[in-house]
C-alpha cells in the first residue's frame, strides 16, 4: 500500500476530520453471524503504536512518539506525535464527537495492546466493563471514548511477534531491523528523532495495517468477523463442522461434579530429564520426534463418546472389569506406599502437583514414593502407572464410565484436511502463508477440547491496587451457564494428552535405560532403536483414519510415527525445558526464559552448561508495572517530564540452577550409574 502522507500530529486536525466524516460505514456480509452485531464500524483499518523510554533513576518509564496510522481506499496515512496532549486533543476532540454524531465505532488495531494499554490507560478512561482480557495484563479487547475507539491486540489475533508477523503476511512495509535503533537511548518529546528512527516507527504501523488487511483478505472477512484471536478461525470452523452434532455435543457435556474430577485429572505433555543423565554431557545423544502427536490421537485413538454414567460402589476389580468391557473411565483413587518398580526408571510418571501426597521422594516434580498418594487418572494414565508402581493398597473412592468410540468424522476430516494442507504446502514459497495458517490450525483444534469452561475473569478497575484481580466463579452455577458456551466436551481434552502422554511412553520404554529426555512428542536418547514396527502400526491406524499426505516432493508423510531427527555430538540436560547440545560443531540451547540463539552465544561452550552460569544478554526482560507512580513529573535536561501510569521494560539475568532437592538426587544418582544403572542394555 502506498503511503499518502505523514504528518505531525499539530497539522493533522482537519485530515483527521475529514477522514471520520466522510468514510463509509462498513458493510456486514449476508448470511455472516457477525450481521447480528448492533455495533457499526467505520471502514477503515487503523493502527496505533508508540515508542518509550526508560528512567533508569527512578525506574519509570515515558512514552517519546505515538504514531497512528489508518488507510484510506489503497492509501494510507499515518500522523506523527510527541505528546500525549497531541493525542487527547484528536481523539478526544475530533474522532469521539465526529463517531459519536455518525453513530459507530473506530477500530485501532495495537501490537501487544498489553503494553499500549498500560499507558494509555494513565491518560484516558476505562471502563471496567470495556476492557477484556485474557489474563492478568493481557488485554485481547479494550473500547473507550464513549464507545468511539476499539482497540484490539493484533498480538493476540496473530500469534507472533511483529516482525514475524509481517514477514508472514509478506507485507510491503515489513519491520525494520533494530539493530540501529539503540533502544539504551534515552530519547523524550522533545528529542529530534533522525529519518531512520521515524521509518522504523512508521513501518511498524503501516505494515500492521498491511497485514491485517492481508489476513481479512484470506479469511474472507471484515472488520465484523475477524476472529480477536489466533484460536478463533479454528473455532470457527469447528463450530461449523460440529453444528449439526450440536445436540450430542450438549448430551454428553460432564456435569459440575464430574468436571472437577476431570479438571484434576487433566495434564498436559510429559517433559522430564532421566535423573541419571542429568547434568553431565552425554554423547551421541540421538533424537526421534513424534508426528503430529495430538492430532494422530485425536484421528487414530477411541474417546469417551456417551454421557458418562457413575460406578456405584466402586473399587479397583470394577474399574478393571468396565475398562476390559472396553470403556472409558475417569477416576479418584488413594494409593498407599507407592514406590517405583524399578529404581532405574527414568521418566517417573506421576505429577506431584496434581496429587495430594504424604512423605514424598520427588525427582523434579515427579513421584519416586510416597506414603500416601490421593489423584485422580484416566483409565489411559492407569495403564501407565501399572507399568511403573507398585503399592500396598489402592482405594477407588469415586469413578465414572463411558463407551469408548471414534470422534465424529467431522472432526477428523477437519484434522485431516488440516494436516494434508500443512504436508502439500511445506516448502512451496508462494504458499508459505497458506502453510504457516494451517500449522497453526491444525494444533489449535486440540486447545477447544482442553478449555477450562471455569477460567477466572480478569477484572480490570482503577479501584484495585495493582489495576487487575482474577474474579473466580467456581459455583455450580457459573459452571452450568458456562458449559453451554463449550464448543467440544472438555473430557476430549483429558484424553487427547493422556494418550499423547501414552504414544510417549512407549516410546520411552523402547529407549529403555537409553532413555535421556522427553519433551510431549520426543524422545531423546543413547544406544539403537528400531522404530519401524511400531511405525507401522502408526501407519496402518493413519491410512485408515485419512491422517496421511503427500509432500510436494512426492513423499507421504503419516500422523503419529516416530521420525528420526538427528544425533546430537554432546548434550547436556539440567531438568524440564533446560538442556543444551551440539550438533555438528554448532551449539544450541533450550532454557524456558532465554533467547535460544542469544544464550547459545552467550554460553559459548557446552562445558559452561552447569549450575551457576548467568546469562546477562539472553536472560530476556523484567517487567515492572507502574500502576500509581509516586513521582507526578521529573526535570530531565532542562525540561519538566510528566511521569504518568507505565511500565518499564528491564534487561533481566537468568541463572542457571537446581534446586537443593534435585541437586541430591542427581549427586545420589550418578554414584549409582557406573555401579547400577550404566552397566545396563543400552540397546
Amino acid at each position: 500500500m502506498r503511503i499518502r502522507k505523514i504528518i505531525k500530529a499539530e497539522e493533522a486536525e482537519e485530515e483527521v476530520r475529514q477522514l471520520v466524516e466522510e468514510t463509509a460505514i462498513a458493510k456486514r456480509a449476508a448470511g455472516n453471524p457477525g450481521t447480528r452485531q448492533k455495533i457499526k464500524y467505520l471502514d477503515c483499518i487503523s493502527a496505533f503504536d508508540i515508542e518509550t523510554t526508560r528512567i533508569i533513576e527512578i525506574e519509570q518509564s515515558v512514552m517519546y512518539v505515538w504514531q497512528w496510522a489508518f488507510s484510506i481506499n489503497d492509501e494510507i496515512v499515518v500522523v506523527i506525535g510527541r505528546t500525549w496532549r497531541e493525542l487527547i486533543k484528536l481523539w478526544m476532540k475530533i474522532v469521539m464527537n465526529t463517531l459519536s454524531q455518525r453513530g459507530c465505532r473506530l477500530v485501532i488495531y495495537v501490537h501487544n495492546l498489553s503494553y499500549e494499554f498500560q499507558f494509555l490507560s494513565g491518560i484516558f478512561s476505562f471502563v471496567k466493563e470495556n476492557v477484556f482480557a485474557l489474563k492478568s495484563r493481557k488485554v485481547l479487547k479494550a473500547v473507550m471514548l464513549e464507545n468511539t475507539i476499539e482497540l484490539r491486540c493484533s498480538y493476540v489475533q496473530s500469534n507472533m511477534s511483529l516482525s514475524a508477523f509481517l514477514k508472514e503476511m509478506n507485507v510491503e512495509h515489513k519491520k525494520l531491523s533494530g539493530d540501529d535503533y539503540d533502544y539504551t537511548k534515552q530519547r523524550f518529546s522533545w528529542t529530534k528523532l533522525s529519518e531512520k528512527e521515524l521509518q522504523y516507527d512508521i513501518h511498524d504501523v503501516v505494515g500492521l495495517i498491511e497485514a491485517i488487511q492481508i489476513r481479512m483478505q484470506m479469511g474472507n472477512d471484515n472488520l465484523y468477523t475477524i476472529p480477536l484471536t489466533s484460536t478463533g478461525y479454528v473455532r470457527r470452523d469447528v463450530k461449523k463442522i460440529m453444528r449439526p452434532h450440536k445436540q450430542y455435543i450438549e448430551s454428553i457435556h460432564p456435569n459440575y461434579k464430574l468436571f472437577k474430577l476431570l479438571r484434576w485429572a487433566f495434564r498436559g505433555g510429559d517433559t522430564h530429564a532421566n535423573r541419571y543423565y542429568a547434568n553431565r554431557i552425554i554423547e551421541n545423544v540421538k533424537s526421534a520426534d513424534r508426528s503430529s502427536s495430538y492430532p494422530d490421537v485425536a484421528c487414530n485413538c477411541q474417546f469417551p463418546i456417551s454421557k458418562f454414567q457413575i460406578i456405584a460402589n466402586a473399587d479397583m476389580d470394577k474399574v478393571v472389569e468396565n475398562i476390559k468391557r472396553g470403556r472409558a473411565v475417569v477416576m479418584h483413587v488413594a494409593i498407599t506406599n507407592i514406590r517405583l518398580i524399578d529404581d532405574g526408571e527414568g521418566n517417573p510418571y506421576l505429577s506431584k502437583h496434581k496429587c495430594i501426597i504424604q512423605n514424598g521422594v520427588y525427582d523434579n516434580g515427579r513421584v519416586l514414593e510416597a506414603d500416601y498418594l490421593e489423584t485422580a487418572i484416566t483409565d489411559v494414565d492407569l495403564k501407565i502407572i501399572l507399568d511403573m508402581y507398585e503399592w500396598d493398597d489402592i482405594v477407588v473412592t469415586e469413578a465414572y464410565y463411558s463407551r469408548y468410540g471414534k470422534l465424529p468424522n467431522a472432526l477428523i476430516n477437519l484434522f485431516t484436511g488440516y494436516y494434508y494442507d500443512k504436508t502439500a504446502l511445506k516448502g512451496i514459497e508462494e504458499q508459505a502463508l497458506n502453510y504457516a495458517l494451517s500449522k497453526a490450525k491444525i494444533n489449535s483444534v486440540y486447545g477447544l477440547m482442553a478449555q477450562n469452561p471455569l477460567k477466572g475473569e480478569q477484572i480490570y478497575n482503577t479501584d484495585y491496587e495493582s489495576l487487575w484481580e482474577v474474579e473466580e466463579n467456581e459455583t455450580e452455577e457459573a459452571f452450568n451457564k458456562a458449559i453451554k458456551r463449550a464448543t467440544l466436551p472438555y473430557q476430549w481434552g483429558v484424553w487427547v494428552t493422556a494418550l499423547a502422554r501414552y504414544r510417549l511412553h512407549e516410546g520411552i520404554k523402547l529407549a529403555g535405560y537409553g532413555f535421556v529426555y522427553a519433551d510431549t512428542d520426543s524422545v531423546k536418547y543413547v544406544g539403537v532403536i528400531d522404530w519401524d514396527e511400531y511405525n507401522q502400526k502408526r501407519i496402518r491406524d493413519s491410512l485408515v483414519s485419512g491422517a496421511h499426505a503427500v509432500d510436494r516432493k512426492g513423499r507421504e508423510h503419516y500422523m503419529g510415527v516416530y521420525e528420526f531427527e538427528g544425533i546430537y555430538d554432546r548434550f547436556c540436560t539440567m531438568g524440564a525445558k533446560k538442556y543444551a547440545y551440539e550438533e555438528d560443531g554448532k551449539l544450541h540451547l533450550t532454557v524456558s526464559g532465554v533467547s535460544k540463539k542469544k544464550g547459545a552465544d552467550e554460553l559459548g561452550q557446552i562445558e559452561n552448561f552447569k549450575p551457576g552460569f548467568i546469562f546477562h544478554a539472553a536472560g530476556g526482560n523484567e517487567l515492572i508495572y507502574n500502576d500509581h507512580p509516586e513521582i507526578d513529573e521529573v526535570e530531565i535536561e532542562g525540561h519538566r517530564q510528566k511521569i504518568t501510569r507505565n511500565v518499564v521494560i528491564k534487561d533481566s539475568t537468568y541463572t542457571l540452577g537446581l534446586t537443593a532437592e534435585y541437586e541430591r538426587l542427581i549427586q545420589d544418582c550418578s554414584l549409582k550409574f557406573n555401579a547400577n544403572y550404566g552397566n545396563k542394555s543400552l540397546t
